[in-house]
């Protein structure tokens, strides 16, 4: 059957530092030689063709001319259009997009800054100030809960300061270049690569104080998932202020760090409600609600071997691909329907510096309003 031009696949792709040869990585990173990275270019040109995909979002890109190379290699140079979180070169690690005709690149953001609401900051309060104030008119009630329970210690602050993300997320407004397609509306993708779970380096000289130096390994690993977190909470309100009070789709693509079920995409997508009933009224409606790919899958598949990413043996999806209710089949809201996901991954344990240490993740959906 004919595909339908406005049918629409997105993908996430982490490069594994794709870098030109010569080019500065990180300091333990050796540059690649040139026969290293034509080998790299080449198989991850293989991988586009494999992909086949209309917007794809890409980590660990060190130079745009890197990526020109992998589409001039693919012989996809004039099929895409790309983009980055600058024109010109940056400093670092980054993310990337690329968007396939009829599809095409309206405009583009750089967030890089947390939004002015972003604030993780909660004072200390003692039970007498907790008694004695007025309950939040948001506030959750457990009507199981034991109004004569006590608790036995105060409301703790807290304090996180962070006031960026450490990689750049790229927001690309994507619209459907045929005028005779007014019906498609543009859509937000969010293209991001959130703090990996690798303990944070503690280098700092309190670190060397023999009291904390054992246990640089947990702090560090805190601090990393304490980033990570706050950087999904201040994607979620760059999201809230995109997605909030409208029908524009929304998509978030990226290598998370984080599984389906994990508190950083708990965050992230805002635990919207799925319909397991088809009688049920569950899902009609989430104006601010995104729906993780793989647990679309999940639910029509009787398969179980979905991941992303392997380490110390443990495998898992922590590349994503979230949608907003005008991707969710049983959305009044529906203008794409899912189709499938699948996961291009057996190169992931024999992973080299050729290959990505990455499975890349796909996404189709097929264009079928609700009635």
């Amino acid at each position: 059957m004919a595909r339908n031009m406005r049918d629409i696949t997105f993908a996430s792709f982490n490069l594994h530092n794709l870098q030109l040869p010569g080019g500065a990585m990180y300091p333990q990173s050796k540059p690649y030689s040139d026969e290293e990275f034509a080998a790299k270019a080449g198989w991850a040109a293989e991988m586009l063709h494999r992909l086949d995909a209309d917007v794809i979002a890409f980590q660990e890109v060190w130079a745009r001319e890197a990526l020109e190379a992998v589409f001039a290699a693919a012989g996809l140079a004039d099929g895409y259009q790309l983009a980055f979180i600058t024109d010109g070169a940056w400093d670092g690690v980054a993310v990337a997009c690329a968007v396939r005709a009829p599809w095409e690149i309206r405009a583009t953001v750089r967030h890089k800054a947390f939004p002015d609401a972003m604030r993780l900051v909660k004072r200390a309060q003692t039970m007498a100030e907790i008694r004695a104030a007025p309950p939040a008119a948001d506030r959750e009630v457990d009507p199981e809960a034991d109004p004569e329970f006590t608790p036995s210690h105060e409301d703790e602050g807290v304090r996180v300061e962070i006031d960026e993300f450490a990689r750049s997320v790229l927001q690309v407004t994507v619209g459907h270049a045929r005028a005779s397609r007014p019906e498609v509306p543009p859509l937000e993708v969010f293209c991001a690569h959130l703090k990996a779970r690798l303990a944070t380096p503690l280098d700092d000289p309190e670190y060397h104080d023999p009291r904390l130096r054992p246990h640089r390994a947990a702090l560090g690993t805190a601090l990393s998932t304490i980033r990570r977190i706050a950087e999904a909470t201040a994607l979620r309100i760059i999201l809230d202020r995109a997605m909030t009070g409208n029908d524009h789709p929304a998509v978030v693509l990226g290598d998370l760090n984080d599984g389906q079920f994990s508190d950083v995409l708990a965050v992230l997508s805002g635990q919207p409600s799925f319909r397991v009933v088809a009688a049920s009224t569950a899902a009609r409606r989430s104006d601010a609600g995104l729906y993780t790919g793989v647990q679309l899958q999940q639910l029509r598949s009787l398969a179980d071997v979905y991941y992303s990413h392997e380490y110390r043996n443990v495998r898992e999806v922590i590349d994503h691909v979230l949608v907003s209710e005008q991707f969710y089949d049983w959305s009044d809201r529906r203008l794409w329907a899912f189709k499938e996901m699948r996961f291009f991954n057996d190169h992931v344990p024999v992973a080299d510096r050729t290959h990505s240490d990455h499975g890349q993740v796909r996404a189709s959906f097929d264009w079928e309003p609700a009635a």
